[in-house]
């Protein structure tokens, strides 16, 4: 019985892997009527990257007897904070190439980034529950497993050529995504996938707050010139 049991997890948790993130997930469609000057990204790594590890150290003590100054094994690690941290830069570039910024070549200052906030959780136990109970048999037909879940509050800071600090932002933003067969992920790519959605909808609101001061920022970005090459690489 245990043999089978085994071999019907294995089943379910690579079908569970069926489903991979894919270039639309990086982006959105949420355009500034009108379009700032062109802008460099610059992302607090450290915030980042530390909220990651953080919520990586919550899961791995929940989950595991080891404890300590233990890891897990590294690609689990690389997939929830190393990868997770590339995304960032990824989708947050992708925001002001596709939605704010004017297309130039010269940069007038820089969109930077900082994460405030930032809490991890699997929820959608009941899920898990009813999949332990009957021998995940219904996961082989699409019942989730779990439900990932990403909640994080964002800053964005606007900064001229000359590295004044001219307006700043806050948002919440929340995501999740389920670990299933077909039409789910699997554990890490849910949890890449719940914190670009969470990003996103932070960016949506700050998107909405932005729309209004764009002419005055446009005014003093193009008033303080543009970014020596140095600076703006």
């Amino acid at each position: 019985m245990k043999k089978y049991t085994l071999l019907l997890l294995l089943i379910a948790l690579s079908l569970g892997a069926c489903r991979s993130l894919r270039v639309r997930d990086f982006h959105s469609n949420q355009s500034l009527p009108t379009r700032l000057p062109n802008l460099g990204l610059l992302v607090h790594e450290r915030s980042f990257l530390e909220a990651f590890d953080l919520a990586l150290i919550r899961d791995v003590v929940r989950t595991t007897v080891v404890s300590g100054p233990y890891a897990p094994a590294p690609w689990v690690a690389y997939d929830v904070t190393d990868q997770a941290l590339q995304d960032a830069f990824n989708v947050l570039g992708n925001e002001l190439n596709d939605n704010l910024n004017q297309a130039s070549a010269a940069q007038f200052g820089h969109a930077r980034f900082k994460l405030l906030f930032y809490k991890r959780r699997n929820s959608g136990w009941g899920w898990t529950v009813a999949s332990v109970s009957t021998l995940f048999v219904p996961n082989l037909f699409g019942m989730p497993v779990r439900t990932h879940r990403a909640e994080l509050e964002l800053q964005m800071e606007i900064v001229d050529a000359n590295g004044n600090m001219l307006i700043r932002y806050t948002a919440p933003g929340e995501g999740k995504a389920m670990v299933a067969a077909y039409h789910g992920y699997d554990s890490s790519t849910a949890t890449r996938k719940a914190n670009l959605l969470a990003l996103q909808s932070a960016m949506s609101k700050i998107k909405k707050k932005l729309e209004s001061d764009v002419p005055s920022l446009t005014s003093q970005l193009e008033a303080a010139g543009t970014l020596r090459k140095e600076d703006g690489k």
